[in-house]
């Protein structure tokens, strides 16, 4: 179980890499192509451990097992995908997101009523404790402009975020069934890649086609190398859910957010000044996942 936590928590150090450098990439690169480049770079190197490491597990996937992977790969890209950034585009990524950080309690229902999972204690404490938090740290986040355009956003925007953290939260549940038995984790994280990739294509190949001739080299690498941290993240990702219940992996991931602040507040020096409000979100978060790690390990 602690190799679990572990493997958690650098998923979420990952994803939160990756998402600082989409960030600086996506200032001269439009977004679906970036996108593109971050799922593709992701599924190539994960391939290449996959059949480095486990080539007789990858010879020996079946069309059943095959069909989970495509079920994970679509969830994951073309829908959670395609859900987020309508969402953002309709109401904006500040508000987007408060909504998108009920994912870890979308995962913990699900868990319960698919996997038969019964967390203890203080996992189910620490849980909508680590979402408070977010809410809290995005709220903080937004100007008193966004704040008071809260009320009159579209509705649907919030409810495509809704759908996305829904879907990311059915993903992880799939995978801990599929990593339950039916595939070892790297092979399983190089399908659903690797098929998300070529879905994905399918949705944006228009922009990313459009747009290549005028990419700038740099801000391409820059995308290529958070797809590097964000393949691996989901490599480590599906690690600590073939060893640890949904319910104790996917709130402890659920922090990728707090360390994306972190990275961009070091790194980026974008973000607005640190607020009182920013501060008892972190710590609030911090204790929920405090709480689901020492839950975890008990």
């Amino acid at each position: 179980m602690v190799l679990a936590v572990v493997f958690s928590f650098l998923a979420a150090l990952g994803f939160s890499c990756g998402y600082a450098l989409i960030r600086v990439g996506t200032q001269r690169v439009s977004a679906p192509t970036a996108t593109f480049f971050t799922v593709i770079t992701g599924a190539v190197l994960i391939s290449i451990l996959a059949l480095i490491l486990n080539l007789p597990e990858v010879k020996a996937v079946t069309p059943t097992t095959l069909g989970w992977f495509a079920v994970m790969g679509a969830i994951a890209y073309p829908v959670a995908r395609v859900f987020q950034n309508s969402a953002i585009t309709m109401v904006g990524a500040t508000r987007a997101a408060p909504v998108s950080s009920l994912q870890p309690i979308f995962a913990m229902t699900l868990a319960l009523l698919i996997l038969g999972e019964r967390p203890n204690l203080l996992v189910f404490l620490g849980t909508p404790v680590i979402v408070c938090g977010l809410i809290i740290v995005v709220v903080a986040s937004r100007n008193s402009q966004a704040m008071n355009q809260l009320m009159t956003t579209r509705k649907l925007g919030y409810l495509l975020a809704m759908g996305a953290a829904l879907s990311f939260a059915s993903r992880d549940t799939i995978s801990r069934h599929v990593l339950g038995g039916i595939a070892p984790p790297m092979v399983t994280a190089a399908f659903a890649l690797s098929i998300g990739s070529v879905l994905l294509f399918m949705l944006t190949y228009r922009d990313v086609i459009n747009s290549f001739r005028n990419l700038p080299t740099k801000y391409v690498a820059i995308c290529c190398l958070a797809g590097v941290s964000q393949g691996l993240a989901v490599a480590f990702l599906f690690q600590a859910l073939s060893r640890a219940p949904v319910t104790v992996v996917s709130p402890i991931n659920a922090s990728s957010p707090l360390i994306t602040l972190v990275l961009a507040h070091i790194f980026l020096q974008r973000l607005e000044h640190i607020s009182p409000m920013l501060v008892v979100g972190t710590l609030l978060s911090v204790g929920g996942v405090v709480l689901v790690v020492v839950g975890a390990v008990s």
